[in-house]
């Protein structure tokens, strides 16, 4: 079955990615939105994002900006983790925790914006602690990666037992 008898590394891993997905991708997409709705375009400060939003509109906003998040930001560290010769589990745990760290910041300065208040960091001061919180967090993933060793189970066998532990529960309760 693999190296350990629970899915807990899996479950972690699982829940970095959901939180990164959630802030960084829906939550700040949201946000974005719902401070240009009170502040107008000029208020969004990535010039990439008012783009799409006054070519394409809000929606594809939104569905361009999830698609981009999923696919290319959050999934590709894990084909790397499959493929990777070297343990790379705590390495991507900080990725993912950058990604989080940084779609938090955004919401929280996209609501301020929208109601005009003093802003918590400028949108410069987020990017710059999301890129370091990038280099340090991945470079310290990585170092324990090389102490540890860590090898986690596949990810499809970890759901499908999470799956029969919970029907397992759902049978036996009634």
């Amino acid at each position: 079955m693999g190296a350990y008898s629970s899915c807990w590394h899996n479950r972690l891993q699982g829940a970095l990615f959901l939180l990164a997905f959630l802030t960084w991708g829906i939550g700040d997409a949201v946000t974005c939105l719902w401070m240009i709705e009170h502040r107008g375009i000029m208020g969004e400060a990535n010039i990439i994002a008012r783009s799409i939003i006054i070519d394409y509109g809000a929606s594809s906003f939104i569905v361009i900006k999830i698609w981009f998040t999923s696919i290319v930001l959050l999934f590709i560290p894990f084909l790397i983790q499959k493929r990777s010769q070297e343990p790379v589990y705590w390495m991507i745990n900080g990725y993912f925790f950058s990604f989080f760290i940084a779609g938090a910041l955004a919401m929280i300065l996209n609501i301020q914006a929208a109601q005009n208040e003093a802003l918590l960091f400028s949108p410069e001061q987020v990017i710059f602690l999301f890129l370091g919180s990038v280099l340090i967090l991945t470079s310290i993933g990585e170092e324990i990666d090389k102490r540890t060793n860590p090898r986690i189970r596949n990810y499809f066998d970890c759901f499908l037992y999470d799956i029969a532990k919970f029907l397992a529960f759902i049978i036996n309760k009634k």
